[in-house]
C-alpha cells in the first residue's frame, strides 16, 4: 500500500485488514496520531 501523509509518500507491506491507525502509529512510527472513545461526537 502507498500512502502519502503531511507530503511524504510511504509504501507499507501489511495484512488488508490492519486498521489504519495501526499502520500508522506502529509501522511508521507517527505516535501522534491517537484513537479517540470509537463514537462520532
Amino acid at each position: 500500500m502507498e500512502l502519502t501523509i503531511n507530503g511524504s509518500t510511504f509504501q507499507v507491506d501489511v495484512e488488508p485488514d490492519t486498521p489504519l491507525l495501526w499502520v500508522v502509529r506502529d509501522t511508521l512510527g507517527m505516535t501522534g496520531t491517537k484513537y479517540g472513545c470509537g463514537v462520532a461526537q
